[in-house]
């Protein structure tokens, strides 16, 4: 039987009376690099505190709390994008800069943003007023609560109304509202403090296409906005956030092609709402809330209907004229939240439709169910699979321990097959493995033994095809692979050694598991090229936090043989089929986007694919008039069922959908 219900509210809003601690880690990194890191010595790391001595601006920061570092800060900025203005603005950019800030209190009077005029966009047949083409532009701090940027009290121009950003990765000040380049934007371990008498600041303005990554930051003081999302396209993984005062603790409005997934954040003392979203889509999970007048508000931008995925998460301390979460307009999902201390916990319109307290599972919009028979006893509800949280592994603070592959021969140029190099790197029994330079070439397959604990790529180029790393010893430690990307090249699970892939991706793909049977988890942060291919999930566990796939002519993202992927946010590009689960997989989508650009394939492709496996999707699609035909078939042994786009709630222009909730697991 297929089941169709407009409004669905699961176990009639009971209270729950476990729910998980929903805030940020604390994960309190001292995030410190060796000499051979730094621009000054050959590396990529631009350290604030020693422009002078890299050739980039000719004072140093001073990070004293007195002085204002604003124009040495800029200057760093404007080094990075003068280099990718002199390029030609490629959409292929092929470095990464990290602007580092010591640990020290750094005070500002002005935005901090490149200055000049816009990078064009990348795409020269799209070059506008309205657009810029901004990559690789990464800050990084050495320890959160120890790296403050700080805003001048009462500082000139940032009064009411202004909406005017501390930091900010767009040009602001020009209008931009799209940027077409795979920024690949990273800012972490920062705190941001807009001071006081600046009613009209706003702490970050980020974003970032394909890939972004925003971590471990806090910002607090007070004024219009905490985090604004204000650009296109907007993906990535932001996590460990703490955001206190403001009108707005997030605003998310980019537009309808940007889908960030945020997580483990703590918001508090919002004057009208913890999180607004204006038009976009996100997934949220252990979102924590204190002290907003309202938790969360759902708006449209033009025509374009909001879609957010809330889970694992808590508002508490409303006040008892509020609501919780107010949908103004559009879809939400919601699981596992409680909503405490106001009067209404979620209102539709005008219509409450879940009281405050405990909500196990509720949905704005209809769910389709392959069969009653193939979900839980009584109401239907998402999979709901178990979640590991991604492990939290101690930084290395001892350079004895870090293994450079230039010291072993490596030469970084991009055309000297350094395979050999790097492997004597691997052999030394150094628990980190680094690479300074910006692009190196592996013509073969290097080995990773037990005794490696981190690849710090700090967003090297490593091209060459094929497997790239082998994980073939066993280790009890985890494996991390940080900020690595692999041109077309991929890493091979091979020993059931758990891995995280944190900001590596591949324009291939990035991960192949050969493991003979179950065992092995492997997590992945905001990774593109994961899971993209057959047969590359099988015998795994894989937690994707954020990912990004673009391919026209097969599926992309599979679950297979033996697997569970869990995925918290997405975005597809191309018009082939987005997804597959076979061989008796479980596959749980907690929301993304299917971004229907690039051109047709005939005839209209599946949507999404369940050959005898379980499923739960939860997303939304943005693009032109461009189909899937059928959005979604099922097939459960001798029975097969499709349901076409039309079938699924429109998304307020063209023929976009929403895919509230999507179900066929076996109970």
């Amino acid at each position: 039987m297929v089941k169709f219900n407009r409004v669905v509210m699961v176990a009639s809003f009971m209270l729950i009376t476990v729910i998980s601690t929903a805030q940020d880690r604390n994960i309190g990194v001292n995030e410190v690099y060796p000499p051979a890191m730094f621009k000054e010595n050959g590396g990529r790391f631009i350290n604030v505190k020693k422009l002078v001595e890299s050739g980039v601006y000719t004072s140093n920061a001073s990070g004293n709390g007195v002085t204002d570092d604003s124009d040495a800060i800029i200057a760093a900025m404007d080094w990075v994008m003068n280099r990718l203005r002199a390029s030609g603005q490629p959409c292929g950019w092929r470095e990464s800069w990290y602007i580092y800030f010591p640990n020290g209190t750094y005070r500002v009077s002005k935005p901090l943003v490149y200055s000049g005029d816009q990078v064009p966009d990348c795409v020269p047949a799209q070059v506008s007023a309205t657009r810029e083409g901004t990559a690789g532009l990464k800050l990084v701090g050495q320890n959160r609560d120890s790296v403050v940027l700080k805003l001048n009290d009462n500082a000139t121009g940032f009064g009411p109304g202004m909406k005017k950003p501390v930091v900010s990765f767009s040009k602001f000040d020009k209008g931009t509202i799209f940027n077409n380049a795979p920024a690949g934007f990273h800012f972490r371990n920062i705190t941001i403090n807009t001071g006081s008498g600046n009613p009209g600041a706003v702490g970050l303005d980020f974003y970032g296409a394909n890939t972004a990554r925003l971590d471990n930051v806090k910002i607090t003081g007070g004024g219009e906005t905490g985090l604004h999302v204000r650009i296109g396209s907007a993906h990535g993984y932001y996590s460990n956030l703490v955001i206190d005062g403001f009108k707005y603790g997030i605003y998310l409005d980019g537009d309808a092609e940007s889908h960030p997934s945020i997580e483990y954040v703590s918001l508090s003392n919002q004057s009208v709402s913890g999180i607004l979203l204006s038009g976009i889509s996100t997934s949220l999970r252990k979102v924590k809330s204190t002290n907003a007048q309202t938790g969360m508000i759902l708006q449209k931008k033009g025509n374009r209907f909001p879609h957010a995925v809330l889970v694992d998460s808590k508002f508490e301390h409303g006040s008892a004229p509020n609501t919780g979460i107010r949908i103004n307009d559009g879809f939400l999902f919601v699981r596992n939240v409680e909503l405490t201390g106001y009067g209404t916990g979620i209102k539709k319109g005008d219509s409450t439709v879940a009281d405050s307290g405990g909500i196990a599972e509720y949905s704005s919009g209809s769910y389709i169910a392959f069969s009653e028979s193939r979900v839980r006893s009584g109401a239907v509800k998402s999979m709901n699979l178990p979640v590991a949280d991604y492990p939290l592994l101690t930084w290395e603070a001892n350079f004895s321990n870090w293994a450079n592959v230039n010291d072993y021969g490596a030469i970084g140029d991009g055309l000297t097959d350094d395979m050999a190099a790097i492997q004597l790197a691997m052999n030394s029994g150094k628990k980190v493995v680094y690479f300074p330079n910006n692009k190196y070439k592996i013509s073969g397959t290097v080995n990773l033994p037990a005794t490696v604990k981190e690849l710090q790529g700090a967003g090297v180029w490593i091209d060459g095809g094929g497997v790239k790393f082998d994980v073939n010893q066993m280790s009890a430690d985890t494996l991390l692979l940080r900020d690595i990307e692999l041109v077309t090249g991929s890493i091979k699970h091979s020993v059931k050694r758990n891995l995280f892939l944190e900001s590596t991706s591949s324009a291939g793909n990035a991960y192949s598991s050969f493991l003979p049977d179950s065992g092995a988890c492997v997590f992945a942060n905001n990774s593109h090229g994961f899971a993209r291919l057959e047969g590359t999930i099988k015998n795994v566990k894989a937690y994707v936090r954020f990912l990004n796939n673009e391919k026209a002519d097969h599926f992309q993202i599979n679950a297979g043989l033996n697997s569970t992927l869990w995925v918290l946010g997405f975005k597809t590009e191309k018009t082939f089929t987005v997804m597959k689960a076979r061989d008796g997989a479980k596959m749980e989508i907690l929301g993304g986007l299917l971004n229907r650009y690039s051109t047709d394939v005939e005839p209209d492709p599946v949507g999404i694919l369940n050959d005898n496996s379980s499923v739960s999707v939860i997303a939304a699609t943005n693009g032109p008039d461009r189909h899937w035909n059928p959005m979604i078939k099922d097939i459960q042994g001798s029975t097969t069922k499709s349901w076409l786009m039309t079938q699924f709630p429109f998304r307020g222009w063209g023929t976009n959908i929403v895919i509230p909730l999507y179900v066929s697991y076996a109970p």
